[in-house]
């Protein structure tokens, strides 16, 4: 019996595995799968029935779904990195938070495009523009490096305020918007990033001075942030940063596999020292010959960007110090026939007298120079190359140079050191900009050449004072005390040794080491009044409105210390453009008591109405409301005057005079 049993359930095992293998050939078989309906449906037909074939065009949707699958996930992703880090330096122009309005003003942190394990990377300066264009408006953007951003002064050095200033003179009725967005350190890869940006934002014109950092700046040919496979490859990673996701990876990578000089090091080097990798790059070479083809396909882009859209572009030729800039401390530099010597020849055919083979010499010794923090003279020819094919305008910022120097060669006499210009220099470079726009038609009949002021003017306009000069004296120190200016061996670190003398030197040394300007700025002014010196302390808050146009505080400043100096005229009219901005109780109070002083009494009660508006509980504003109502026989209104200072300070002792004077008035 018991080995029926067995037997019996040996056959249904062997039956069951037999058969289920036979369902599962046949499925391999054929995509079909079969059910006996009969046995689930009785009195159905017994033929199988096909279920599991996906049609056309759902076998279509489901490969799109699966192909789709990974974007989707990315555009999560993407999204995601756009709400918890929204910058990452996108986009380039943000609302300005710091003016009342709608106003945009480059992002602060649109290095982060391009500069890879540094802090703080540069920012560009800051300068406002309305959001909306407005109907009767010039809007010119500045482009380029820390020559055209004014490096080593303060931002009222730059060449595009002075800029603005000669157009607000021709062009008295028109809105003048002139934006610098050039940054230290930077090329034209940066320029190009910026380029659609900068063109939708609708400029009349677009100015580029930039060159010098084509090599070592950031991206460039022979920087440490740099993509390998040339200038096209730079360009698609530019492209592809634009998402959020490649930004982030991008940082995450550098953060493990970036190296960092020492801590002392990073303390005393510049950023341009940092950046250069190749330190040596002969004249002709491959890494030179690849600096100079980004260069021309880099300003070739820019230009046909612009161009698309109808924007005319002015690109200024570079200016150098060739006189009194001895070629960069390399070895290969002091071989013979080399930079070193040729550099010497020059300066003896000088010192001869034969000006035109000096030019010659000082020209190829800084083409010779292996360290190339100067653009060699192949990049103006390079501008007027591009220019010319794509219909731009070729400004002749380096001949202006060249004409205003001794013996035409440029030197100390308007640069700091190797490339970055003087006050001078700024202002020089403003008039050549200014001329090139007036000269291309651009201004139209609209500009009066004769409210043009003299050119010196425009350059004492920059407010710049012995606080700024001396900042720029001591970035300039610790930039010429560390390689390429000296030997490696021979570099110090000058803001470790320096000790400041005064005050003044104090700030300045600071501010050169990163402080903020504008706090020096009031500190320094504030010392000034306390020593009775207003016009010095003058002169720093007329450099703090100068600079922050937005805001009413260094306005009011500069009112208080010009009415303590005795220049009463200039102080009201400080004060109106303080009122103007925002105005103040206090402010409008003061205005009301000099209009009132000068029998002016439509104006002084114009002046008292608005303050008592802001703040109605004035005794003092009251007071003199009610005055100046009777002075111009509104006895009426004096009167009411009279009886709101009687509730908000029912005890001063000039209200019983005055209601009695006003009682018996007619």
């Amino acid at each position: 019996m018991a080995r029926d049993i067995v037997r019996a359930r040996v056959s249904v095992y062997t039956y069951a595995s037999t058969h289920l293998l036979s369902i599962r050939t046949s499925a391999h078989r054929s995509p079909r799968v079969y059910r006996r309906d009969n046995e689930e449906n009785p009195g159905s037909s017994t033929r199988p029935r096909r279920t599991g074939r996906l049609s056309k065009r759902r076998y279509a949707l489901f490969v799109a779904l699966t192909l789709a699958l990974p974007f989707v996930i990315l555009a999560v992703v993407e999204l995601a990195f756009r709400v918890v880090a929204p910058s990452g330096g996108l986009p380039l122009f943000v609302h300005d938070t710091t003016s009342r309005g709608d106003y945009l003003v480059a992002n602060e942190s649109v290095g982060e495009r391009w500069f890879v394990g540094i802090d703080h990377p540069p920012t560009p300066p800051h300068e406002v523009f309305a959001r909306e264009k407005p109907l009767v408006a010039v809007r010119v953007f500045v482009m380029g490096e820390s020559a055209a951003a004014g490096f080593p002064y303060p931002r009222n050095a730059e060449f595009s305020r002075s800029l603005a200033d000669i157009l607000r003179d021709v062009l008295p009725h028109d809105s003048v918007e002139v934006i610098n967005l050039a940054i230290a350190a930077t090329n034209t890869f940066s320029v190009l990033d910026m380029a659609k940006e900068v063109a939708a934002q609708h400029p009349d014109a677009v100015l580029i001075y930039a060159g010098h950092n084509e090599y070592y700046g950031v991206l460039g040919s022979a920087s440490r942030v740099a993509i390998p496979g040339g200038a096209n490859m730079v360009r698609l990673y530019l492209h592809l940063l634009r998402l959020r996701t490649v930004l982030a990876l991008r940082n995450a990578i550098a953060r493990v596999t970036s190296g960092k000089p020492e801590a002392s090091d990073l303390k005393a080097a510049s950023l341009m020292e940092i950046l250069a990798r190749d330190r040596e790059i002969p004249l002709g070479g491959d890494r030179y010959e690849l600096g100079t083809h980004q260069f021309e396909s880099n300003l070739n882009a820019i230009c046909q960007v612009f161009k698309r859209s109808g924007i005319p572009v002015f690109v200024g030729s570079l200016a150098s110090n060739l006189l009194d800039q001895a070629p960069f401390a390399a070895n290969a530099n002091a071989a013979p026939g080399g930079a070193d010597s040729t550099f010497a020849a020059g300066r003896a055919a000088l010192g001869s007298g034969d000006h035109t083979r000096a030019d010659s010499l000082l020209s190829r010794a800084r083409d010779l120079d292996v360290v190339r923090f100067r653009a060699p003279g192949e990049f103006n020819r390079i501008i007027r190359r591009v220019t010319t094919r794509t219909g731009e305008t070729y400004v002749p910022v380096a001949e202006a140079f060249a004409a205003v120097s001794p013996a035409g060669v440029p030197g100390a006499n308007i640069f700091l050191e190797h490339v970055h210009p003087t006050r001078d220099g700024q202002a020089l470079i403003a008039r050549v900009f200014f001329q090139a726009l007036l000269r291309s038609g651009l201004l139209a009949e609209k500009a009066d050449s004769s409210r043009l002021a003299p050119w010196n003017v425009y350059e004492s306009r920059m407010d710049l004072t012995p606080l700024d000069e001396r900042i720029a004296y001591h970035t300039t120190r610790t930039l010429t005390s560390r390689w390429p200016f000296v030997p490696v061996s021979a570099q110090t670190d000058y803001r470790g040794t320096y000790i400041p003398h005064d005050l003044l030197d104090s700030l300045a040394f600071a501010v050169s080491a990163g402080a903020r300007w504008e706090i020096a700025k009031f500190r320094l002014a504030a010392d000034y009044e306390r020593k009775a010196q207003f016009d010095s302390a003058a002169a720093e808050y007329a450099g703090l409105a100068r600079d922050a146009p937005f805001a009413n505080e260094p306005w009011l400043f500069l009112a208080r210390a010009l009415g303590e100096d005795g220049r009463t005229a200039e102080a009201e009219t400080a004060l109106r453009t303080a009122v103007a901005i925002r105005p103040t109780p206090a402010a409008l109070n003061v205005l009301g008591t000099r209009a009132a002083e000068r029998h002016d009494l439509p104006q002084a009660i114009s002046y008292f109405e608005r303050s008592v508006a802001l703040d109605p509980a004035q005794p003092d504003a009251l007071y003199e409301l009610a005055l100046v109502y009777g002075m111009s026989r509104n006895i009426e209104a004096a009167r009411r005057t009279a009886s709101r200072l009687s509730q908000v300070a029912p005890n001063d002792p000039r209200l019983p005079r005055l209601l009695n004077a006003l009682r018996g008035a007619q």
